[in-house]
């Protein structure tokens, strides 16, 4: 599997990113505030329509790395070939 080398950190000094620190599914959606919560209602409901199979805690999860900074396109670019890869070890593996 080949990743993009390019940085998904847009600005390491401006978030608190901790590699130890790990994101529970559980605790994902409840820490965001209302507008976040709003857009990652609106972002699950575009998911549906285009059937991207990527549910709520996925996007929520998705909004809050944005929010410290991550780069978007990079961030989906790095989901897109996670995707595929995963999907290319499902067909060796069977």
């Amino acid at each position: 599997m080949t990743l993009s080398t390019e940085y998904i950190k847009a600005d390491s000094s401006a978030s608190s990113y901790t590699p130890n620190k790990v994101v529970s599914r559980q605790r994902s959606r409840s820490d965001l505030n209302t507008t976040q919560k709003d857009a990652a209602d609106l972002l699950y409901e575009i998911s549906l329509l285009l059937d991207t199979g990527v549910d709520k805690d996925t996007i929520a999860i998705c909004l809050k790395l944005c929010d410290n900074g991550i780069n978007p396109e990079a961030l989906a670019n790095t989901i897109r070939e996670l995707t595929e890869w995963s999907i290319s070890q499902r067909k060796i593996h069977r």
